[in-house]
């Protein structure tokens, strides 16, 4: 829902007044306006230019830097609008026009008014009891007005407003659905997701590697050669040893037949 130009001005002249339009095509496309330079350009005092920006300010429409001037030593702001605000701004202005009407339903269901036949001025009853029911502009009895049709109509823009509000808020808690929370989720879960598939990816690859290539090395290599060097070395120290273990027999019977 995009507003068109007329209805960010009338926007503007119902929020900040009807003198702001013409500061709003000075700040248009331009950034960090100083508030002298724009005094100038409308050629008005800078307090008066400082009042509107404010009540843009109050909205939301408008920010500002500051910067201290090294010469004179005071403050000197910079002012930049920002539009992207008036939808918000446009809501918050209808809310505050829908409490409004409200309250001015309560106050015609509740009194009494009386009307001057000139259309002067409208009084409530105890204001026009104080001035003896004379209107206090030109000296006319005043009469009793029926308000009905004024409540209807009140009633109906009543009616306008709500619909209106709820439209805007549901468009924004669309819009915050679509482009808040959700894309946010699917993002961490997909991080998530991929650094467990990896880990579970490392404990499968491990295993393998370590089964196939170890018991390859350690049966084939390792055996074949020891194992002929310790089956030589044994054979030739027994070769060596059994003669020694012969004649010490026969020493032993030789020296027995003696005896």
């Amino acid at each position: 829902m995009k507003l068109s130009i007329n209805q960010i001005n009338e926007l503007i002249i119902n929020i900040a007044g009807d003198d702001v339009p013409p500061l709003i095509a000075l700040l248009k496309n331009r950034k960090n306006v100083s508030e002298f330079k724009l005094a100038d350009d409308l050629n008005i005092t800078v307090n008066q230019i400082r009042n509107m920006l404010y009540r843009l300010h109050k909205h939301n429409l408008v920010h500002f830097n500051r910067k201290k001037d090294k010469k004179k030593g005071w403050y000197i702001y910079y002012w930049t609008l920002n539009l992207n605000n008036t939808k918000i701004a446009l809501l918050n202005f209808k809310k505050q026009q829908l409490e409004d009407f409200k309250g001015r339903l309560d106050k015609e269901q509740g009194g009494i008014f009386y009307v001057c036949p000139n259309r002067c001025r409208r009084y409530a009853m105890d204001t026009a009891m104080e001035l003896d029911f004379r209107c206090q502009e030109c000296g006319e009895l005043v009469s009793e007005q029926d308000n009905s049709r004024t409540i209807v109509n009140i009633k109906d823009r009543i009616k306008e407003l709500e619909l209106e509000v709820a439209n805007a808020e549901l468009f924004e808690a669309k819009k915050f659905a679509i482009h808040g929370a959700k894309p946010k989720v699917k993002k961490t879960a997909k991080k998530a997701t991929a650094g467990v598939s990896a880990k579970i990816a490392v404990v499968k690859k491990v295993p393998k590697k370590a089964v196939k290539k170890v018991p390859k090395k350690a049966v084939k290599k390792v055996p074949k050669k020891a194992v002929k060097k310790v089956v030589k070395k044994a054979v030739k120290k027994t070769a060596k040893k059994a003669p020694a273990k012969k004649s010490i027999l026969k020493k032993v019977l030789s020296k027995v037949k003696k005896k």
